[in-house]
């Protein structure tokens, strides 16, 4: 299954919808949490020889480590077809990149970033043996250097592999441990445990469009863009733009978007304590977890115009939002504003069946791909009357299928776009099943309107521009009179 969404840019607290599951175009996440089943492809612990062209040659067993602090640590050098879980994870995630990936990455970018993951651990206890795979000869320069800072074999390898994607790959692909895909599961179940926000990592000390970060730092912090209504985030009084710095005492530096999407979750009814830093001073707030519905679609009619907010692209978003056009219709409408303001994204399917409610012919979405391009036509008759006035609202946290969605309406002058440029999120992930329990989520594909246009990095630019920050804190009838009035 597809999915088009913002991973690893906008997650939710709850904490989840960052991360895709299966398939998404851009985030996020697996798509979330419609209560729907996803079933991610899966990839067993047969390992494919390497497929970069270089040839390996895995030293004998028992193999003399590099001398150093390890120097009597008895480190064991597998090539892929010997590997075993756990250290042949690393062979799983080097072949997925070598054959999924959208590009080609050099073995010497994949060893820099997994060497870089794993000076980042503690100093290893020397007495543990370890067992470090080999996927090319390249790859000798990570056993040498787990063998001085891993514990052992597991955490060498989900090192390795976490560096591999983290550092080399593109800003949404990444490594989810078995902890972080149970996460992503209960995503899919349509009700998760935390605090209910939607956060965004972001180094507010870049310029331009690619602000999007991995790992926290003084530079890279996780931001909040939004409260679920009624959540305990919103409860606590948390707004957007609110840095988390910390969680339970301890501060965030260092830990991974997953690391705090982790702990921040937890079982209803608990509490946990969060640093929060605002307009550069720092508070702290407790704040007790509780299970969170992630709302799906609110819709309401104003006179002669039919409201609908679509916050995330799930399962059965589609269904969802054709029971409340049908709705609207049958009750009489002359014009309708459908809002996507802070939509990461979500199923591509879902942005597919979305786009043809409003469209009857002609294809929605182009991707591109190492395997060539693919294109996705409409589906179906579409919904709403073809001379019905449709205006979409969005903004910067409009992403991933809300940018197609919105891209090729406005490409076909079936709709005005109002608002803010989105996100710029033009990119297709894929999660797959590691034999650990665990997943990578790579870029598999690049997204195109059907004309061409591709909106990577500056976003889907509106037809009419309205700063949304007049209108953020707007209730849907005051933002109904809003849009109706700068359009």
């Amino acid at each position: 299954m597809i999915s088009l969404r913002l991973v690893a840019a906008v997650v939710f607290l709850c904490l989840g919808l960052a991360a895709c599951g299966p398939i998404n175009v851009g985030s996020t996440v697996s798509p979330p949490t419609d209560g729907s089943t996803v079933s991610p492809p899966t990839v067993g612990s047969t390992v494919s020889p390497p497929t970069d062209g270089s040839t390996t040659t895995p030293p004998a067993a028992g193999a003399t480590p590099a001398p150093g602090p390890s120097a009597d640590r008895r480190v064991k050098e597998v090539g892929c077809d010997e590997a075993a879980e756990p250290a042949a994870i690393v062979c799983e995630a080097y072949d997925l990149i070598q054959t999924h990936y959208v590009d080609d990455v050099p073995d010497a970018d994949l060893v820099a970033g997994a060497a870089k993951a794993l000076r980042s651990l503690d100093a290893a206890d020397p007495a543990e043996p370890m067992t470090c795979a080999i996927p090319s000869g390249a790859f000798q320069e990570t056993c040498d250097i787990a063998a001085e800072t891993a514990d052992d074999t597991m955490e060498a390898a989900e090192a390795i592999v976490a560096g591999m994607t983290g550092h080399a790959l593109d800003r949404n692909s990444t490594y989810f441990n078995e902890g972080a895909v149970e996460l992503l599961e209960q995503e899919q179940e349509g009700t998760v445990e935390g605090i209910g926000a939607l956060v965004s990592p972001e180094d507010r000390t870049i310029d331009g469009d690619d602000k999007q970060c991995k790992v926290m730092s003084e530079t890279c912090r996780i931001l909040i863009v939004s409260t679920i209504e009624g959540a305990p985030a919103e409860g606590a009084g948390l707004q957007r733009d609110d840095a988390i710095v910390g969680v339970d005492g301890e501060s965030v530096i260092g830990w991974t978007v997953d690391e705090v999407t982790s702990r921040v979750r937890g079982p209803a009814g608990t509490e946990v304590a969060l640093t929060v830093e605002r307009d550069g001073a720092a508070f702290d707030v407790s704040i007790r977890r509780a299970a969170v519905v992630i709302p799906v679609i609110e819709s309401e009619r104003f006179d002669d115009t039919g409201y609908i907010r679509l916050r995330v692209f799930s399962g059965n978003a589609d269904e969802q939002l054709a029971e409340a056009l049908t709705e609207l219709l049958a009750g009489g409408i002359d014009r309708l504003i459908v809002d996507l303001r802070d939509n990461p994204g979500g199923l591509l399917d879902t942005a597919i069946e979305v786009a043809s409610a409003f469209m009857s012919r002609g294809d929605v979405v182009v991707t591109q791909s190492p395997d060539g391009g693919q294109t996705y036509p409409v589906t179906g008759d579409s919904i709403v009357p073809d001379d019905m006035e449709v205006l979409f609202v969005v903004n910067k946290g409009s992403a991933s299928a809300s940018e197609v969605v919105s891209a090729v309406l406005q490409e076909n002058e079936r709709i005005t776009l109002v608002g803010e440029s989105t996100f710029g999120k033009n990119t297709v992930q894929q999660r797959f099943d590691l034999s650990n329990g665990g997943a990578v989520k790579l870029t598999i594909a690049r997204w195109l309107t059907p004309a061409g246009l591709d909106f990577g990095g500056a976003g889907v630019t509106p037809d009419v521009e309205l700063d949304v920050d007049d209108f953020a804190g707007l209730d849907a009838a005051a933002l109904v009179e809003t849009v109706l009035a700068a359009a």
